[in-house]
């Protein structure tokens, strides 16, 4: 059996690649510090659960050696934009220097064939492309700390893969959303930044939304994203997963659906499923924050066959709201519960 090595796999998107992974065949082993993850998302797909940092490598050295690795999926990763910009240091060290550090142990760890790699990068590298949908050879020239240390990722990986003959595979996903309740996964932060349970909490909450900016040179003045649901990713994951142990070469892909919704369009959306109304207030345009991000999909869907069948917004929002319902009942994974905490 393939055994994989999920670095942050007790956090949103690492979480949802467990199940899939075993259903296709695959042993997952989580290796995750529970900073911003739970450990209830990873044991209750009865999956080994390390506990660390990727800074120790000599745990990390360990434990490639004792599950006897044969892939990995890395996902561990800072992801907030805002607080990028506040302590650009500390991404670099997390999503930079810890990446890099995790490269090197699994080349250690098997010199004549490393494990194949598949890196959970963002959409952010591109900072504001230059024309929309985004493909993989538009210009990658991020605007924000959090989006150039994910391009430093990039760019490590892809050299470290051509010198030292590894399979490697960057997926970029263009904003991760929704819920899979089926599978006990979903968004829990202790500080909620994402738009969507952002805007589920004030319409169930009768809370303030904040826009952050209504100037943006889009249809109706607000930011346009394309939201991809989390199965859908975590479907992309593994097709890349078997696309590499079936003797793939290293490449990239963009994951998204090619369809753009404004945070108006979204709030709009929400009052529908939710059935109240939302109470919005306009805020400063943030540093960083692109008008529009929407993906060109193309190659995946043409290498890995991968195509996203749950990411209509509608169908999004309601596995959100089912699960943002359903975790209010699991101890730990409150609204108020502080990440991590058992």
């Amino acid at each position: 059996m393939t055994i994989v090595l999920v670095t942050g796999g007790a956090g949103y998107l690492g979480s949802s690649v467990l199940a899939p992974l075993k259903l296709a065949g695959y042993q997952p082993v989580v290796f995750d510090n529970l900073s911003r993850g739970f450990s209830q998302l990873v044991l209750q797909h009865n999956v080994p659960l390390v506990l660390g940092d990727l800074s120790d490598r000599s745990l990390l050295r360990s434990v490639l050696k004792a599950y006897r690795v044969d892939a990995i999926l890395h996902f561990a990763a800072l992801a907030n934009m805002g607080e990028s910009n506040e302590q650009p240091n500390h991404y670099y060290r997390i999503n930079t220097v810890d990446a890099l550090g995790l490269l090197e142990e699994a080349i250690a760890y098997r010199p004549q064939s490393p494990p194949a790699v598949i890196v959970s990068s963002s959409c952010a590298v591109f900072g504001i492309p230059p024309a929309l949908p985004v493909a993989e050879l538009s210009t990658r020239t991020p605007i924000n700390p959090y989006g150039r240390s994910k391009l430093a990722m990039e760019w490590m990986l892809e050299d470290l893969a051509q010198r030292y003959r590894f399979p490697a595979v960057i997926l970029r996903s263009f904003n991760a959303a929704g819920a899979d309740p089926q599978n006990g996964c979903g968004e829990c932060r202790q500080h909620e930044t994402h738009l969507i349970p952002l805007a589920i909490e004030a319409a169930l909450e009768g809370k303030p939304f904040i826009i952050y900016g209504d100037h943006f040179e889009t249809r109706d003045g607000s930011a346009i994203r394309d939201f991809t649901h989390v199965r859908d990713l975590a479907s992309a994951h593994i097709a890349a997963l078997d696309y590499l142990i079936a003797g793939g070469a290293s490449t990239d892909f963009n994951l998204g659906t090619g369809v753009g919704y404004s945070v108006r369009e979204v709030l709009n959306c929400v009052e529908r499923v939710c059935g109240r109304p939302i109470i919005v207030k306009i805020g400063r345009r943030r540093l960083g924050d692109p008008p529009a991000l929407v993906a060109d999909a193309a190659k995946a869907r043409q290498l890995l066959h991968w195509q996203p069948h749950y990411s209509d917004l509608e169908r999004i929002v309601r596995d959100a709201l089912s699960w943002e319902q359903q975790r209010q009942r699991v101890p730990g994974l409150g609204r108020l519960a502080a990440a991590g905490v058992q």
